[in-house]
């Protein structure tokens, strides 16, 4: 039954985006491809919510999360120079509007793996990733026992932990899952998901000018947190992929560009026009962003040289 609800699904949004294409082809509207792209995702979110809650109600996970990875692998890089091609007042060797359709599909793989991925934990029932409610004082003093010896003192001095107590147990998942990763992702996601919406549906809803600003605000801090994620991942990845020399190598080069995107958030966060259009969230979000990123890049490729040197010792 709830195969037939997927397939029903499915084919309902295939014909829709058919229908979709079909209209903004049609030439009726003095659109360029930009705009014209815009109104194609904006007419199609509501089938791909819909899509997303009927693969939800199946247990498919794993491989929405591919669907999440490779979302995210369209949308950040394409996202990230729309940004920071407005900054750097540079063009492409590409026409714009094709950064925007890359973008909007990697958006809609994200927008289609969040909902299912959402609704297929919320039906499962299993909460052993999240903080019990009382327990965020044991499974802080926990996080400061995983964290970096700098790192975890300094947390505990500042909230006041007692580190003489015994190190609590974690469980299936770490401290620093339950604490800082599920909930970062979770927040990072839902902010991306829902501003990028608002931002493509103003020219199908009005959507009220100061609404606007800020999801087009809290959309580049989404973008910032998001960047910092999946470089935090690539650290906790390599940890457990040893020194296995081509991903190293993969791990190796990310950590280089992200390093140039720090430098660029950092050397144009206040100078920026970009930037100071969207007012003093956005500067912020790129001047803590770039030391973060730069933080967590740097950190990265300290890993992957020292998994180079252990083989070569080995």
């Amino acid at each position: 039954m709830r195969w037939a609800l997927v397939a029903i699904a499915a084919a309902i949004t295939v014909a829709a985006f058919v229908a979709n294409l079909a209209q903004s082809g049609a030439g009726a509207q003095p659109w360029d491809s930009e705009l014209g792209d815009n109104f194609i995702f904006a007419r199609s979110v509501p089938f791909t919510i819909a899509l997303g809650v009927a693969v939800g109600l199946l247990r498919v996970r794993t491989r929405a999360d591919w669907v999440m990875g490779a979302g995210l692998l369209l949308a950040l890089p394409t996202g990230m120079w729309q940004y920071l091609g407005g900054i750097l007042d540079v063009e492409a060797p590409i026409p714009l509007f094709w950064f925007y359709r890359i973008h909007y599909i990697g958006a809609t793989l994200v927008l289609f793996a969040s909902t299912a991925m959402a609704l297929n934990w919320w039906l499962a029932g299993d909460r052993s990733m999240l903080v019990p409610s009382g327990q965020w004082l044991r499974h802080l003093r926990g996080l400061a026992h995983e964290l970096p010896a700098p790192l975890g003192t300094a947390l505990a001095s500042t909230i006041g932990l007692d580190m003489k107590r015994p190190r609590p147990e974690a469980g299936p998942y770490s401290f620093y899952d339950k604490v800082v990763t599920y909930p970062s992702w979770t927040v990072a996601l839902v902010l991306i998901t829902v501003t990028g919406v608002l931002k493509a549906v103003r020219y199908v809803w009005l959507i009220p000018g100061p609404l606007l600003f800020l999801a087009s605000t809290l959309h580049v801090v989404a973008m910032v947190i998001i960047t910092i994620k999946v470089l935090d991942q690539l650290r906790i990845e390599l940890a457990r992929w040893g020194s296995a020399r081509i991903r190293a190598a993969l791990a190796l080069v990310w950590a280089a560009l992200n390093v140039a995107v720090a430098l660029l958030f950092l050397a144009n966060a206040f100078t920026a026009k970009t930037a100071a259009k969207e007012g003093i969230i956005a500067q912020l979000s790129l001047l803590i962003g770039g030391l973060v990123i730069g933080a967590f890049a740097v950190f990265v490729a300290r890993r992957c040289i020292l998994s180079f040197t252990q083989r070569a010792t080995a």
